[in-house]
């Protein structure tokens, strides 16, 4: 049963309703929304930011955890749908960046009102294989390791077993969320342009994958590179943020 309200409550000092824009961003595998903390700081008054909690972390870690991508974002669209008014924009990262995905298909598919930008980060364009559900086939000591090696844990934690049985346990959960996603109808497109943000040493998704968002939009794309792994987003925030704003303000997509 999922009953905890979705997004996390604004920033003390922040009102939504006088904001420009308000961006709901999703955390990647084995992640939460912690992972966007300090956004709201940066990025201003003008753009709220939202990060949105799936279940089985933080404070929603009493809940039971999605496995399945559809389910997921059926459950994302009841809760949120509220607050999901013009105008509003998703960020997300990795995992988080094809959950945004679906749950803007879905809204689209339905007739609810499109985000003005879709923004992902660090994964593959819907209609190719994740490489990330690869890791599902690993041992819980690769898996770690693989944790690790791509910047997702400190492997100052290997130190604490109980702590990695549990972040592997939520992780082989998320993973299980992308690999259940499944490409859209050929000719299937968003009406709302797609930015694709891309980690220039990101070893789980090679640059020359990430033009192939263009496919799923109708109304137009833009890959901008950034130094960094798979977490760009902490190894290169100022620049991430200060693009996420630009774009933000422009609407039109053309910085």
């Amino acid at each position: 049963m999922h009953t905890t309200t979705a997004y996390l409550p604004p920033v003390a000092g922040t009102d939504p309703s006088a904001a420009d824009v308000r961006l709901f961003c999703f955390h990647h595998a084995g992640g939460a929304a912690s992972a966007y903390q300090g956004w709201q700081e940066r990025l201003g008054p003008r753009i709220a930011v939202l990060p949105v909690q799936l279940p089985g972390r933080e404070r929603r870690a009493a809940e039971a955890r999605f496995t399945g991508i559809d389910a997921l974002v059926a459950d994302l669209d009841r809760d949120l749908d509220p607050v999901l008014r013009e105008p509003y924009a998703f960020y997300g990262h990795s995992m988080g960046a094809i959950v945004a995905y679906n749950l803007t298909l879905l809204r689209t598919a339905r007739g609810g009102v499109p985000p003005v930008r879709l923004m992902v980060g660090a994964y593959p364009p819907p209609h190719l294989l994740a490489p990330i559900t690869d890791a599902l086939d690993l041992t819980d000591e690769q898996l770690a390791r693989w944790m690790v090696d791509t910047g997702g844990m400190s492997e100052l934690v290997l130190g604490y077993p109980d702590w990695v049985r549990s972040a592997l346990s939520l992780l082989r959960d998320d993973l299980r969320v992308c690999q259940s996603h499944r490409p859209p109808p050929a000719g299937r497109t968003l009406p709302c342009p797609i930015d694709v943000f891309a980690g220039d040493r990101d070893p789980l998704l090679p640059l020359d994958r990430v033009a192939g968002w263009a496919q799923h939009t109708s109304a137009g794309c833009q890959v901008h590179t950034v130094p960094g792994g798979h977490f760009f987003l902490h190894e290169s925030s100022t620049l991430l943020l200060r693009t996420v704003s630009l774009l933000l303000a422009s609407r039109s997509g053309r910085l």
